[in-house]
């Protein structure tokens, strides 16, 4: 399958909910990373279950025991899912497929339960591959252009270790009013006309930041549609300009290009990595600019609703950093293989390792097709070892369908556990699942290749599914990350051959379990390097879709919640992040 990313939940919904019990304010913020799946492909996936009552700008109403919403990665398998376990104790009542590497499209994902199984309920465009889907399907044929996540955060608040900040400050200049002041104004504009030459300028106070900061992200809202690179974000080293007297004729300078928006559409939420500008508590100004003819606006801090945003994120040294992807590396014997360097759109598994030789990961998940084609010992050796294999030594993977093109995914087991070994870090040979503890929380990696006969199947009842309940029962009080390959909803074709999964996600503590509303957080992530899919029709949760960027998903794990940061290869500027809590 190719690859995308995709995280859901879109923004501030309302969402159908029962009359009883109660619905708290819950946050639902999120987003999933796909990957591009043919007509029996499948997606890289990581889901979250989230569900922490909060009161937040942007919350949505949703049941008490429920948690918010879900993310994926069109045409990527494998799938993540964290849930909080304090509740755990409540009663809840009595295909093959060929997933082909690429990115993920953001899609922030809402799935409502349906007879005791949460069906998915999307809420933006895809622009990766789908879960499930086979690579017949036209909905993962066609690239989506990315749609940000919508999800308002609340001004000034911290999500787990999350800090949003709202500008004190903003304004644009205009070249033809030279000594005229637009810091009233309900838009911030650039334009690189030179006739009309216009800059954005905006500023902030970032305080009460105690912690190591990881990543900063400047959020904005479109008032016009952003192509080519979109603005570009660029520090402004003096701080003494004033909102309501700024002009072209007297604005600072500003420095060079630090990082890029990419296109848009008009209407709706951008991210724009910037963390290079954020240091540390300060005051900090910036200024957006564009290389395109044509105003491009985006609200300013007059529009309450629609105000920029600076999140930023803090870890502390009890948590914990993982990063993970699927539909990663291509067949050496593929002419797009180039001897590893691959091209412009395919074979980017050099580039996205480059993003894993990070000193501070604890490990990294690969979410399966880790190995294109059949996934044999020669092409493990040889493509996919000199780059993500390069941190085999933190590596704990899932396995996907092209592992099983060769009989019993002997090239899998072969070179993650040893040649001949029973068993190690991808768990027993024959079974493919297994779990282990980073931090506080408990991961566990899981094996969807249902049909597959050495499998035996994932429904109720099967192998697998008896060992999945024993392990959750015997981890009562952690927060808990599940990972495997195929996604169990997506804007493409769902894969229920995992209903059972869900079903024993749910039993085991996530909250919601009686509501049929909303179900679990998932990110899909098929962004990790083999190829780009498109998706087709969004569904009504997804927060946010791109099918250009590869790249992989930081996930900080913490004590009592998570923080997630899309990071793209060198030279990319997608990105994404938030945060939730585990406890």
């Amino acid at each position: 399958m190719l690859g995308s990313f995709e995280p859901g939940g879109s923004g501030p919904r309302r969402v159908a909910r029962r009359s009883t019990p109660r619905s708290p304010r819950i946050r639902t913020s999120g987003f999933v990373l796909r990957a591009d799946g043919a007509l029996c492909g499948i997606v890289p996936s990581i889901a979250l279950l989230a569900g922490r009552p909060i009161s937040a700008t942007g919350a949505v109403r949703v049941p008490r025991r429920h948690p918010a919403g879900a993310i994926e990665n069109p045409h990527s398998d494998g799938a993540v899912h964290a849930w909080p376990r304090r509740c755990r104790l409540t009663p809840i009542g009595s295909s093959d497929g060929g997933a082909t590497l690429g990115v993920v499209s953001v899609h922030r994902w809402f799935p409502r339960r349906e007879a005791g199984i949460p069906a998915e309920r999307a809420s933006s465009t895809a622009a990766g591959s789908a879960w499930g889907a086979k690579r017949a399907v036209a909905l993962l044929a066609t690239a989506i252009s990315l749609t940000a996540s919508a999800a308002t955060l609340a001004p000034g608040s911290a999500s787990a270790a999350t800090t949003v900040f709202n500008p004190v400050a903003d304004a644009y200049v205009y070249s033809p009013q030279p000594t005229k002041n637009f810091g009233s104004a309900v838009t911030v504009r650039a334009n690189a006309d030179p006739a009309k030459t216009t800059y954005g300028y905006l500023r902030f106070d970032v305080q009460g930041l105690s912690d190591p900061i990881t990543g900063a992200v400047l959020r904005l809202f479109t008032q016009s549609s952003l192509s080519g690179s979109g603005l570009s974000l660029r520090s402004v080293p003096d701080n003494t300009w004033n909102e309501q007297t700024i002009t072209y004729a007297n604005a600072p300078p500003f420095g060079p290009p630090l990082t890029d928006s990419g296109s848009a559409t008009s209407g709706q939420w951008i991210s724009i990595d910037a963390t290079p500008l954020v240091q540390g508590n300060g005051t900090l100004s910036m200024a957006l600019t564009t290389t395109v003819t044509g105003n491009r606006s985006v609200s300013s801090r007059e529009v309450v609703a629609q105000a920029p945003q600076l999140v930023v994120q803090t870890a502390s040294p009890s948590d914990r950093l993982i990063a993970a992807a699927g539909d990663i590396a291509c067949d050496p014997s593929a002419s797009d293989f180039n001897a590893g360097l691959g091209t412009a759109t395919t074979c980017r598994q050099q580039y996205t390792s480059n993003l894993l030789l990070n000193p501070n990961l604890s490990a990294i998940l690969p979410l399966g097709d880790n190995q294109y084609e059949k996934g044999t010992l020669q092409a493990y050796l040889a493509s996919y070892g000199p780059s993500w294999g390069r941190v085999k030594a933190l590596t704990r993977p899932a396995v996907g369908n092209h592992e099983y093109s060769t009989s019993g995914a002997s090239g899998y087991f072969d070179y993650f556990d040893g040649v001949g070994s029973s068993t190690g870090p991808a768990g027993d040979r024959g079974k493919g699942y297994y779990s282990y503890d980073i931090g506080s929380w408990h991961l566990i990696s899981l094996n969807s290749n249902c049909s597959n006969s050495t499998v035996r199947g994932c429904d109720s009842g099967s192998p697998q599914e008896q060992w999945l309940r024993a392990d959750l029962a015997a981890h009562p009080g952690s927060c808990v990350l599940a990972y495997w390959h195929h996604p169990r909803f997506s804007s493409g074709t769902s894969v229920t051959a995992t209903s059972a999964f869900w079903q024993d996600l749910y039993a085991a503590g996530a909250d919601g379990v009686a509501d049929p509303a909303t179900g679990i957080r998932e990110f899909i992530v098929g962004t990790g390097g083999r190829s780009h899919g498109g998706a087709g029709h969004v569904k009504a949760n997804s927060g946010m879709r791109n099918t250009t960027a590869f790249g992989v998903v930081e996930l900080t794990l913490r004590p009592d919640g998570y923080d997630w940061r899309f990071v793209p290869e060198q030279g990319a500027t997608f990105t994404d992040v938030g945060s939730d809590t585990c406890d």
